[in-house]
């Protein structure tokens, strides 16, 4: 997988935003949207600016985007949804057509790839 550098990206469970803020690096001419269901957790995230860069407080369950995003990513959360299958559902609605998924999860070295690129 390659990044052209205008991609939208999702961040599922962004957490504190460090890792969403690499991903907006990457993609100076697109845009990488953040959202966590902890209050707390998005306003540590909000330290990092840049324009290309938002984050929400929301709840992966209930995502209200459609045909939206390039890529969807997500690291070390997904393990605190109890409905896999209903996850992926939403997901392939939130996606545009040809768009990826990269969910990783807790352990060690799986984001080195993926920020690589």
């Amino acid at each position: 997988m390659s990044i052209s550098g205008t991609e939208l990206i999702l961040d599922l469970g962004c957490g504190d935003g460090a890792l969403t803020s690499q991903l907006a690096a990457l993609t100076p001419q697109g845009a990488v949207v953040g959202i966590d269901a902890s209050y707390g957790m998005i306003e540590t995230a909000k330290s990092y600016h840049a324009e290309n860069l938002s984050f929400e407080v929301g709840d992966i369950n209930g995502l209200n985007f459609e045909n939206e995003f390039d890529i969807i990513f997500s690291n070390a959360a997904l393990h605190w949804i109890k409905n896999h299958e209903a996850l992926i559902e939403k997901v392939f609605l939130v996606l545009k057509s040809g768009g990826i998924m990269r969910f990783n999860f807790a352990v060690e070295g799986n984001c080195a790839n993926f920020l690589l690129l």
